[in-house]
């Protein structure tokens, strides 16, 4: 069957795998991250990409390496905001050296305080940003091993 018998097919996820040399995993990530705009998803959840729209290994690995990008800088950014939280301590720390007798900054009495109740309700701004990080740190770690998954798949033969 030639392309513009296909157009208007969908094909199931596990063929899309096949054709692209991409992992089902992989690919449920970036469907799940809508990073590949053109998906359809039928009754039950089940996901389906036009036949005429099928991503290339070689796009699958742009986008997952954009998108790994995309959270390494967004992680870069958090650290810099925790500098400037934790700078701000410091002023705090060295004025109240220097001024004993004047009240305590509110960063420095703010850095340690989390909350027991909801662990963001309440949170200080240092122990946001670290929450951030967190989230960030992972998705970091989630692209980074399946770009390398999938660059590994299309280093073989038969991709």
């Amino acid at each position: 069957m030639d392309e513009s018998e296909r157009t208007g097919e969908l094909l199931k996820l596990s063929e899309v795998s096949a054709q692209s040399g991409v992992s089902l995993d992989v690919l449920r990530r970036m469907v799940s991250d809508d990073l590949l705009p053109h998906v359809q998803r039928g009754r039950a959840g089940h996901i389906y990409f036009p036949a005429d729209a099928v991503p290339t290994w070689a796009q699958c690995v742009t986008l997952l390496e954009e998108q790994r990008d995309h959270h390494l800088r967004r992680a870069l950014q958090l650290v810099d905001r925790l500098g400037r939280e934790l700078e701000a301590v410091r002023n705090d720390i060295n004025e109240a050296r220097e001024h004993p007798r004047q009240t305590l900054g509110v960063d420095l009495l703010a850095l340690g305080d989390w909350r027991q109740s909801h662990p963001l309700e309440g949170e200080t701004t240092t122990a946001a940003i670290l929450h951030q990080f967190v989230f960030e740190r992972i998705a970091i770690q989630n692209y980074d091993r399946a770009l390398r998954e999938a660059r590994n798949a299309g280093a073989r033969p038969d991709h």
